[in-house]
This record gives structure tokens, sequence and C-alpha cells, in this order.
């Protein structure tokens, strides 16, 4: 069985980390060096109004856009913290009041973050609930004697006030990790207690943590065999970090200096390129569409080119069955949260519409977000939800487009310059190639100007000996760019990079 791999690929202005099962990629998480996730931050915010009718209110915590505190957005209103009468029924602050409150869904546009008054913060085992006395374990857990002993252990390290919820790691943890987890968790709530008694006005009291610190926490398991990085510093951030809060990690961390970029070497150079397009192609020759809306994503499974047998029926269950893991992957892979709507190809036998949905859940058994699949419709729809976490991967990658009212969308500068890079790498490979010119709109040729792209790599680094010139073209559309070699002369107006 092959193992994971998290592999860390870090620019100047754009870090992604990306986990790779078996080969492929299935997670990917990225962040500009300028915007930072606000979920599962902790603020020390003030009430501004209360809306009794609708037991919210909105809280202001220093950011843009006031926050919504709203009851039933306290955890998971739905599940046996609800049914068990462990969370408030009623917002119990008035106006001015200052509370302490935790970011549990990222903004919008148009709105400001929801928020919860239940302060959760997460380990790699468990997640200590700060002011919730209340312990339970991951549903994913199914062993009966496996969850008492966990409860029980759990119980008995809870303060007062407090309690933990077991994650799926559980499965391969031994009591003493459990164990120092929790203390070192607890010690962390302790902290932040001290920071709110202290603190004066509006603030920013616990910071969830950088790109790394989060993903590698929620993505470590037993079968990670190393994590890859291709910036030497991070590379050693990132020794510290896991020797710090991840005793229990067996794998290796490594840095990655080879001439090959990093996607190619480990075989997800196409996953990058096509990880936005709406059209995912099945290996049989159907193909999946997903299409993302205001109120849910919906994703239409097509046989296209597969013929399968003579029989309609098995071929339809067949594409049907292979789409189940594609469409769980991408879920995993874009961070699609919400509601999604899942078009399966008609088939006409019942029990082949159960085993669908069972592979569905199967499927999404392996994924770390909390999800709900429900039977399918009679008119073969397959509704899912799927918890918000953190922001989907296309809305920190993409922007809206300024000219077609946000009906489309243009891929952002800092990852232009990402693709701009991997295609110098590959002309590059040719050693005999020394200067290379990139063609591309006047807007991205000043972004990259400005910030001076490419800049450490040639002055000390890799392309110490070459030279790169932007090539400002009005006939390129904005996320539009092309790099060749520049050895047959260097055309007027080209300005050099680096």
């Amino acid at each position: 069985m092959k193992k994971n791999i998290i592999l860390v690929d870090s620019e100047k202005i754009y870090t992604t980390v990306g986990l790779i099962e078996n080969g492929r990629l299935c997670e990917l998480y990225g962040e500009s060096s300028d915007e930072r996730q606000t979920s599962g931050n902790i603020y020390k915010g003030r009430v501004t109004d209360v809306v009794d009718g609708l037991q919210s209110a909105f809280v202001d915590i220093g950011l843009s856009r006031t926050g919504f505190w709203y009851i039933d957005e306290t955890l998971d209103h739905k599940s046996v913290l609800g049914e068990r009468n462990a969370l408030p029924h009623k917002i119990s602050a008035k106006k001015g009041d200052y509370v302490m409150v935790q970011a549990i869904k990222e903004g919008t546009d148009l709105k400001g973050p929801k928020l919860s008054s239940n302060i959760s913060i997460p380990g790699h085992f468990v997640v200590y609930l700060f002011n919730l006395p209340f312990v339970g374990v991951s549903n994913k857990i199914t062993s009966p004697t496996l969850r008492d002993k966990l409860t029980e252990l759990l119980t008995g390290i809870a303060p007062e006030g407090g309690g933990f919820i077991a994650r799926t790691n559980c499965l391969t943890a031994t009591d003493e990790e459990i164990i120092q987890e929790a203390k070192f968790l607890i010690k962390a709530g302790e902290r932040i207690q001290r920071r709110w008694e202290e603190t004066d006005g509006v603030a920013l009291i616990h910071n969830e943590g950088n790109i790394l610190y989060r993903t590698i926490r929620d993505m470590l398991s037993d079968r990670t065999e190393s994590i890859v990085c291709n910036d030497r510093r991070m590379a050693d951030d990132i020794r510290q970090m896991v020797e710090v809060f991840c005793p229990y990690f067996r794998g290796s961390v490594e840095f990655y200096d080879e001439e090959e970029d990093i996607y190619d070497h480990y075989g997800i150079g196409e996953d990058m390129a096509t990880i936005y397009s709406p059209r995912v192609e099945l290996q049989s020759g159907g193909f999946l569409v997903i299409e993302k809306t205001e109120a849910l994503t919906a994703i239409d499974v097509n046989t296209g080119k597969y013929i399968g047998t003579d029989n309609r029926e098995d071929t339809v269950y067949r594409t049907n069955l292979e789409a189940v893991k594609e469409i769980v992957r991408q879920l995993r892979l874009r961070n699609i949260g919400g509601i999604i709507v899942v078009d399966f190809i008609d088939m006409a036998d019942p029990e082949h519409k159960i085993s669908v949905v069972e592979a569905m859940k199967n499927e999404l058994f392996f994924d770390r977000v909390k999800t709900r699949v429900l039977d399918m419709s009679g008119l073969g729809l397959v509704e899912i939800t799927r918890k918000k976490v953190g922001k989907e991967l296309g809305s920190i990658t993409q922007d809206k487009c300024q000219y077609c009212g946000g009906t489309g969308f243009l891929l952002i500068d800092a990852y232009i310059s990402r693709r701009i890079k991997y295609d110098l790498k590959k002309l590059f490979m040719n050693h005999a190639v020394s200067i290379a010119l990139i063609y591309a709109h006047p807007v991205l040729a000043r972004h990259m100007i400005e910030h001076k792209a490419f800049s450490q790599e040639c002055s000390s680094g890799i392309w110490s000996h070459k030279r790169i010139y932007v090539v400002p073209d009005d006939g390129m559309d904005f996320s539009g760019f092309r790099v060749v070699s520049g050895m047959g002369g260097v055309p007027s107006g080209a300005e050099l990079l680096t």
C-alpha cells in the first residue's frame, strides 16, 4: 500500500499544502501572504446589536464586517450535543457587552464571519471544548468498547466546565498520546482565558495559525510517510513544529531541491493545471460537470465516450460507481462545503441505486470533514451536506471578473505567477536556454514587475545565470500568458524582470 505524502509548495506570496494519497492529489489548501483564514480564531468581541426574534446578535471582532452570532450555529445543534441539551438556547449578552466568540465560518463579500460562543480548540486526536462540559466521540469510531474507553478516559481529564470530543485519529492513538495532547490543549485554553482577562477592548486573542500548522495538524495520520517542502527555511520550521506539536509523527520532513518542478516530480502537475475546470474526466471515458451556485454545488454525471457492455443498466451502474470515487476526491480537493446535489445517470434497478449511495457513504468515511448523505431520490439525485471548513479553494485562488458581473472568474495574479514559474522550469530544463520571454497582458506584466517575481530564484537561486523578460501584450486575456525562449532575440518593449 502506498503511503501518503504532504506536499508544501512555498512561493514568495502564495503557499499551497497538498495531500497525496496513493499517488493522487486528494486535498489542496492555499493561502496568500496578505490573507489569513479567520475560522477557528477566537476574539474578544463587543455586541453591537441583539436580534431577540432570531436569537442572534452582531458582534464587532475588529474586522471590516461585524460577525453574526446565531445561537443555532454554536457547534452543531443537530448533533448529540443538541439532543442532550448541552447547548445554550438563547443569547445571554446585551448590546455593549464583551463576549468571547470563535469564528466558525468564513465571511463573504456581503457578510461577516459566523460566530459561536462555544469555544473549541482542535488537536490531532481530540477537540477541547473550552467552556462546554461535554465528552463525545466521533461517529466514525463505531466500536462500542473503544467509544466507552475513550469517553471514560476523556471524562477523567476534562477540567470543570470543559470537555472533549475524540477525533477519528484516536483509532490509532495510545492513551498516553491522547492524554498528552489533552493536557496541552487545556494549557492553551488557560492562556486564552488570561488574554481575555488582560485585553482591553475588541481584539484577536487566539490565532488558529497559518496554513502550515492547520493543515499539517489535521492531515497527519499513521499512513503519512513524509512531509516534503521546497523551501529550506520553511522545511526547518516544519521540523520544529512537528517535534513540538506532533510528537506522534513517525515519518520524515524533507527539503526538495531538484531541478524538476515539485508538482511534476510527484506526478500532480496535470492535477494542478485542471483543478478549477468544471469538467472532470473519468478513466472510463465518462465525465463529471461541477457547477457552483450561491445556494449549492451541482455535480452532473455523464457516460461520455464510455460504451461499456451491451447492457445499458450495467454500463450506467459502472459509470456511477466510478463517478462516486472521483466525486468524493473532488469534494476534498476543492474543499466544497454546504449543500451538494449529485445528478447520477438514471438507473432502473433499485439495488443499484442503493449500492451507489452506500458506495458514496463508504468513500466519504475517509473525509476528515463531517458529511451527511441522503438516499437517492426518484429523479436519481443524491443530496450531500458537507461542513464548511475554511474557504473553498476556488475562492482563494480566483477573483470575480470585473467585466462579466460575477458570472465568471479570473485566476489571481499570484496563482498565475506560480503557473508561469511552472512553464519557466520546463523551459529551463533545456540547459542551452538562458533567456526566457513571458508574454502577458499589461496588467499581469505590471504585477510581476512591481512584485519582482522570481527575484529570489534569479539572484542567488536556481536561475542565477538566466535572464527573464516580460513582454506586455494587449492581445492576451487577463489570465493568459505564454512562455517562450528568447535565444532568438528580445523584442522591443520587453522589460527585464530580474
